[in-house]
């Protein structure tokens, strides 16, 4: 299993795009400021994405929620070799 970049949910996906890529400079791997999800990579191997909350939502089966006090900020990707190999049961 290897942790592949950490991904932040967002309600304002423009305004953060924007931020990363022109006030912070970080180095746009995909996405553009319309996509609602975008990768940004650093020289460490270290990657960055946002991602829509509710598109989040509606990816994973969940009710979209716009109280932020009650739903997630932030998910780890990781990669896995057999995502079945990895389920305990």
């Amino acid at each position: 299993m290897e942790l592949t970049h950490t991904r932040l949910l967002v309600d304002n996906y423009k305004d953060c795009f924007l931020f990363y890529k022109d006030v912070l400079g970080f180095e746009i791997s995909w996405g553009d400021e319309n996509s609602g999800y975008a990768d940004f990579k650093f020289n460490s191997g270290a990657s960055l994405g946002i991602f829509t909350r509710k598109q989040m939502a509606e990816a994973v089966g969940v009710e979209y929620s716009a109280d932020i006090t009650k739903v997630d900020r932030t998910a780890l990707i990781f990669k896995v070799s057999s995502v079945e190999k990895n389920i305990k049961n």
